[in-house]
């Protein structure tokens, strides 16, 4: 019953406005510390395109990232019944949705449309945000999709982390943090890597490996920074 209550359109939006709403406040009301900032500005000001990625159970802190001269960015979205109150959350703060998943015994999940509009929305400068463990894991687990779309696409992969000191962490696959008001936040920005138009698939997972691994380890150092015990991958 619960389930049927939540596949309502007007609940998804109720529910994707509130979570906006609140999103918003952790934004305003965090004393929040960045590390590396200069890493993102220098590419955000060349409006050339990127690709973001951070960790599905930070998905709260991500606006907390976003300053109000950036451009706003897109957000890569599941069709799951999840991903439909994600896709309001982000209409409500104004962003822009891709919404698709890879094929599952033989559904179309859309995966390939949202994968064209990432191509298009990258190569006309755009951000395109990813988390990509989402939206079911393996936790803290990257994939090669937006490796391929940094391929096809020439933009820099931006891996970037968060972590606050007041917060209620979820015993779910993902470990998923609900930041609470009126704390400490740490928001790192990790190494910009771009990916040759003629990269092998052996360089690919060598790639892979080596942002998966610093996502990791930037996780970790957040986490400890704010008195947390780090979260190992799945």
């Amino acid at each position: 019953m619960f389930k049927r209550f939540l596949r309502r359109p007007a609940v998804q939006s109720g529910l994707g406005w509130g979570v906006a709403q609140y999103m918003r406040l952790i934004k305003a009301t965090t004393r929040w510390d960045i590390r590396h900032p200069e890493r993102v500005e220098d590419i955000i000001a060349g409006r050339k395109g990127v690709i973001a990625l951070t960790w599905h159970s930070r998905f709260l802190m991500l606006t907390s990232a976003w300053k109000r001269e950036y451009q706003l960015p897109y957000v890569m979205i599941s069709r799951s019944r999840d991903g439909a109150v994600v896709a309001a959350t982000c209409k409500a703060l104004g962003l822009q949705t891709l919404r698709g998943s890879s094929k599952k015994r033989g559904k179309n999940k859309g995966g390939e449309e949202a994968a064209a509009g990432a191509v298009t929305a990258v190569k006309s400068g755009g951000c395109v945000v990813i988390t990509p463990d989402g939206p079911r894991g393996p936790r803290q687990r990257l994939g090669d999709g937006p490796l391929r779309l940094a391929r096809a696409t020439g933009a820099p992969i931006m891996p970037c982390t968060f972590a606050v000191a007041r917060r209620k962490q979820f015993d779910s696959w993902d470990k998923f943090v609900l930041p609470k008001l009126f704390g400490k936040g740490l928001i790192i920005w990790g190494t910009p890597v771009t990916i040759s138009k003629h990269a092998t698939d052996e360089e690919l997972e060598n790639i892979r490996l080596f942002i998966e691994t610093e996502m990791n380890a930037l996780l970790a150092e957040a986490d400890k920074s704010l008195g947390h015990i780090p979260v190992a991958p799945a």
